[in-house]
């Protein structure tokens, strides 16, 4: 800005303005809207340096195009907060400095924009302050859905358990019954055909009575199985300390003609020992086995791991198989519910296999599996021996 017009239309204007010197910050020129401002003549204020006038030293009241807070010394002794603005233009016979102020009074202007200005702040940030708290309460609530979501999930899965083990359990009561008198009657039979072989020349009795032996053995078997399911039955007594490595070589050479085609891979350390009923855990790992050869057809691999997880012992069951589809993943350790043909199995046996290691406190889940495959975990606390206590650093 170098016009003179100008420079004068400012000074002549109601806007309190001085023009400064550039080079020494003195005062050239004011007019009189400044002169009453400050309570004094125009002239008294003329070649004045700015750090007269101001509180403010003087290079922080010309600092270029930038509107600032400032206070006013009055001639009486007074302070008057003003807003300042300076703006640098061209003036013989060297540059100079306009320096326009506006009192900051309650109702002014300056000070009206600066409450706006404050104001918008703090809305601004009770606005922020309040998304904070409904994204964390909307973070919450959806915490909570999932939660009653799973809670219900189990309730309805307990429910249904409850209704089956209330069937299983009078089912199994009066299968019991008739099924005793059966065997009972069919060892008769096969004693008196002993004592008596001339009854039976060909043989062709004894054989149909092994037959129905076996066939009511296996009845026997599903029905242990239903009574499991019901949680009934149980024998506490049966429960001791075993070996795990012991445990799962046993199962393993007890379906070992099922693994002629299965290439096996068993990590289980030795010298772990967990509280469980050896024919009950046996028949777990040989359930699980049994499903993964079923889903591979008898051709894939099989790996047995076991893990430390602190004062646990992790067991994982993996094939190489199809795997089990998302849809039905929640479905597997419901009882009768089976993935096989019909009369393949009977769809309590992952049932009863988590019954069984709940028993144990212990977990059986279905766990994501890195091959494709399927993979089950047993979970089981791993028991402490004194001599083991004592040499455990993490024990307290």
């Amino acid at each position: 800005m170098s016009d003179p017009s100008i420079i004068a239309g400012m000074l002549e204007s109601p806007v309190p303005t001085a023009l400064v010197d550039g080079a020494s910050l003195k005062v050239l020129a004011a007019n009189g809207s400044l002169a009453e401002l400050i309570g004094a003549n125009s002239s008294d204020i003329i070649g004045r340096p700015l750090d007269g006038l101001f509180q403010e030293a003087q290079d922080k009241l010309v600092q270029m195009e930038r509107q600032r807070h400032a206070v006013l010394l009055r001639k009486d002794g007074k302070r008057v907060p003003v807003e300042l603005c300076a703006i640098f233009v061209e003036h013989d016979p060297q540059p100079a400095i306009v320096l326009r102020l506006q009192p900051r009074t309650p109702d002014g202007p300056g000070s009206q924009l600066e409450n706006r200005h404050l104001a918008l702040q703090r809305s601004h940030r009770e606005l922020q302050s309040a998304y904070n708290r409904l994204e964390l309460l909307n973070d919450t609530l959806n915490l909570r859905n999932r939660e009653l979501r799973e809670a219900y999930r189990q309730l309805a899965y307990a429910s249904k358990m409850a209704a089956i083990a209330e069937l299983t359990a009078g089912a199994t009561h009066g299968i019991n019954n008739p099924l005793a008198v059966a065997v009972s009657g069919l060892r008769e039979v096969g004693g008196v055909l002993a004592e008596h072989p001339a009854w039976d020349p060909d043989g062709r009795l004894a054989a149909t009575v092994r037959r129905m032996d076996l066939a009511l053995k296996r009845i026997e078997g599903i029905v242990s199985d239903l009574r499991r399911v019901a949680r009934i039955g149980v024998r506490r007594s049966d429960i001791r300390s075993v070996d795990l490595a012991h445990e799962v070589r046993l199962a393993l050479d007890l379906v070992s003609h099922k693994l002629s085609g299965i290439e096996m891979v068993v990590d289980v350390p030795e010298g772990i020992s967990v509280r469980a009923a050896p024919d009950e855990f046996n028949q777990v790992i040989m359930n699980l086995v049994d499903n993964a050869v079923y889903a591979m057809n008898g051709q894939g691999r099989l790996s047995l791991r076991a893990r430390i997880e602190q004062r646990q012992v992790a067991l994982e069951i993996e094939d190489s198989g199809p795997g089990i589809p998302p849809d039905i993943r929640e479905r597997v350790f419901e009882p009768f519910f089976s993935t096989k043909t019909a009369g393949k199995g009977s769809g309590i046996g992952l049932a009863v296999s988590r019954s069984i290691i709940e028993g144990y406190a212990g977990t059986l889940t279905l766990a994501d599996s890195t091959g494709g495959g399927a993979r089950f975990v047993i979970r089981l606390p791993i028991e402490v021996t004194v001599e083991s206590s004592a040499d455990d650093p993490g024990r307290g």
